[in-house]
């Protein structure tokens, strides 16, 4: 992938209304999500400032002790549970078995209990902030790209983003956390809330489920991508008024992550890698629908965990195969709490013409235009960012990565 050397960067005037604007979503009040709209688009506003150059990448914020207490126990809950049911599970069967007839069933209730469907609940409790707060979230967006000039401000309600979009959470990692704090925010940048495509396993994993549901999770496929996309997103009530933004907004918004299972193998803390293979599969139908792709680099999540994976890639090959990825990994004090450290999303907006039946060049030069576009806008930020590393490069086929 060639690489366009970036354009100088003009920081504009203090109030964001420049080129560049840095919404400092850690900031945010901690009852945000429980204010009305006005307050919300008033502290949005205290946290919208022009970035600064810096030399070193930025510490993660203070907490309070039970902010941070309850950030440990979620974490525990929906990535602790999924790793100790097969060591309990294989500790029963090896010395007391009589104990699975018990504790089969409890897997089987943990993983089937019914869990409503895109309850506002689900986007408006205190975990996002909280999430917001362990991974000192900032946002670094473009006031000159038409799609970010409302971005954080109450133009933005009146007249979100056009539909449909596609909002790509880059990189992979073992979870995207900035990606996921995202969904609890992006009403109040783009006006719209999104589905999140993935793996329909996770589901059905006890623990991880909790967090699917602030995800509204939808299946990664090509019927459910488009059906959604479709979707008229839900803004007035049916008496014509406008939903406040105590309602989510759902519909004709969709939010995945490219780079899948591929990306989760190749996470390394240091060294950012975007593996994005030879499927051009999303780019069509974005193409199909007319899509506004929405591209966020969330720089920080390859920092979270170390991935524990075997030299041959076995484990890779059968993820590939069962389309689940199995591997282990360790954070904070070698448990599967993610290190604190500070994400900074640096995001790109790329408008697609509609078209029926793209051919294979209008897909292949819409991938270039969205990933290395991408790269050139982390490039052109990357000193408000001060990653550990330098540059975008390409280093083996269908992968972009930070050096």
């Amino acid at each position: 992938l060639s690489l366009i050397p970036a354009t100088p960067v003009s920081n504009g005037p203090a109030n964001g209304g420049g080129r560049h604007c840095r919404i400092r979503v850690v900031e945010a009040p901690s009852e945000f999500l429980q204010l009305g709209a006005k307050a919300q688009y008033e502290a949005i506003a205290k946290v919208t400032k022009k970035p600064e150059k810096i030399t070193k990448p930025r510490a993660p914020c203070p907490m309070t002790f039970g902010d941070e207490a309850l950030a440990v126990l979620y974490f525990m809950l929906v990535l602790g549970v999924p790793l100790l049911i097969p060591v309990v599970t294989c500790g029963m069967l090896a010395t007391r078995p009589a104990l699975l007839r018990w504790w089969l069933p409890t897997l089987g209730f943990l993983a089937f209990h019914p869990i409503p469907k895109y309850r506002p609940w689900y986007r408006r409790n205190r975990i996002g902030v909280i999430l917001a707060k362990y991974f000192t979230i900032t946002l670094l967006m473009d006031r000159n790209d038409p799609n970010c000039q409302r971005a954080g401000t109450p133009a933005v309600e009146e007249n979100p983003v056009g539909t449909p979009v596609v909002t790509l959470a880059c990189p992979h990692g073992v979870l995207n956390w900035g990606a996921i704090t995202w969904v609890f925010f992006s009403r109040w940048i783009v006006g719209l809330e999104q589905y999140t495509a993935g793996a329909n396993v996770i589901t059905r994993v006890p623990g991880l489920r909790y967090a699917a549901a602030s995800l509204w999770a939808i299946p990664a496929d090509r019927g459910s991508l488009k059906r959604s996309l479709q979707e008229e997103p839900r803004i007035l009530d049916k008496k014509g008024q406008r939903f406040s933004t105590a309602v989510p907004r759902r519909g004709g918004k969709v939010g995945i992550v490219p780079d899948g299972i591929a990306g989760i193998f190749k996470s390394t803390p240091g060294k950012d890698v975007l593996f994005l293979g030879k499927k051009r599969g999303l780019m069509r139908i974005c193409l199909e629908e007319g899509a506004t792709i929405f591209g966020g680099w969330f720089n920080g999540t390859s920092e979270m965990f170390y991935i524990v994976t075997d030299p041959f890639g076995i484990m890779e090959a059968i993820s590939r195969k069962l389309k689940v990825s199995i591997f282990l990994f360790f954070g904070r004090w070698g448990s599967p709490v993610p290190r604190r450290v500070a994400v900074t999303m640096c995001a790109r907006v790329v408008q697609c013409s509609k078209s029926a039946a793209p051919s294979e060049q209008e897909v292949e030069s819409l991938h270039d235009e969205v990933y290395g576009g991408l790269s050139r806008r982390f490039d052109a930020m990357k000193h408000f960012v001060a990653t550990r590393t330098e540059r975008w490069r390409s280093n083996e086929v269908g992968a972009l990565s930070v050096q």
